[in-house]
């Protein structure tokens, strides 16, 4: 524990979106923050992870960091396996030494490859590619080796960074509309849901003060797909641009991505924490306070 009995918090992934975000989040939480980045943490090293924790001595750990590229862990299934799956199995096994209470951020990408539109909690993943099935992997190690002291929150398409520094979808076709752009295509035939990396920080928060258990997804209402979230960006900025649907054979990609990974949550209900809205309000709140 922290000094004079403050809970140690360390936050894998500090660096990236989400870790900023929580690091934010907790800026002013009476905990002992220890934010770690990729330098000091090499998730290709697994045992190197389990022996930096167990000298850190957390009474939390918030494991966020993982290999997140998608197309690259199909290329690459060994670096998935390693960085997703193996590096996370140390920081439960680390956890479990400890008595350390550890969240684990998950994906909608384990969900799709058994067909349908929208999954639940009790729906059983399938993943259509390696990134997804690493990620499955890496949560049933968390559940088998902290049985009574994990919570694993499931999120889907990740929005944020704001200006300069979101370079994910919305970001780019941000840059695609201020930069003259008359017309920018979009793919129409990929289903997922929308998640708030701003309101999953304030959840997360949330949940370490409840000491939450279980899993649960975290996303906005309704299923999206790319095209639907570009047009709502242009309406969103008042861009009279010409928003055309296209297949995802048109953008080939290494990794197979599913039909639909839309997600729904039975459980979320059931907490008082920070809520996700409905996506077009989460996308509009996100865009307004960060452009």
């Amino acid at each position: 524990m922290g000094s004079a009995g403050v809970q140690k918090v360390l936050v894998t992934g500090a660096t990236g979106m989400l870790g900023g975000y929580v690091c934010t989040a907790l800026a002013d939480a009476p905990v002992d923050l220890h934010k770690v980045d990729r330098a000091r943490f090499d998730l290709t090293a697994p045992q190197q992870v389990y022996e930096y924790i167990m000298a850190e001595k957390p009474d939390v750990i918030l494991h966020l960091a993982a290999e997140t590229n998608v197309d690259l862990c199909e290329r690459d299934p060994q670096r998935a396996g390693v960085c997703n799956h193996l590096a996370t199995d140390m920081v439960a096994r680390a956890a479990a030494k400890l008595g350390a209470w550890l969240l684990y951020v998950s994906t909608s990408y384990v969900f799709g490859g058994q067909g349908g539109l929208e999954f639940n909690e009790l729906d059983s993943p399938a993943p259509p590619n390696y990134y997804g099935r690493s990620k499955l992997l890496g949560e049933q190690a968390v559940r088998l080796i902290c049985p009574t002291h994990h919570f694993i929150i499931r999120a889907g398409w990740m929005i944020g960074g704001g200006r300069g520094r979101d370079h994910k979808f919305v970001g780019k076709i941000i840059d695609q509309l201020e930069g003259g752009a008359t017309e920018i295509r979009a793919v129409n035939d990929k289903f997922g849901s929308m998640t708030s990396a701003f309101q999953l920080s304030q959840f997360i928060a949330w949940s370490i003060r409840q000491r939450c258990f279980g899993t649960v997804h975290y996303a906005s209402r309704g299923g999206v797909t790319r095209f639907m979230i570009a047009r709502q960006v242009a309406a969103i900025l008042g861009r009279d641009v010409r928003i055309t649907a296209v297949r995802s054979a048109e953008f080939p990609l290494a990794a197979p991505r599913a039909e639909a990974e839309v997600m729904t949550s039975l459980y979320l209900p059931l907490l008082d924490g920070p809520r996700p809205g409905q996506w077009e309000e989460d996308l509009e709140a996100y865009i307004r306070q960060s452009f």
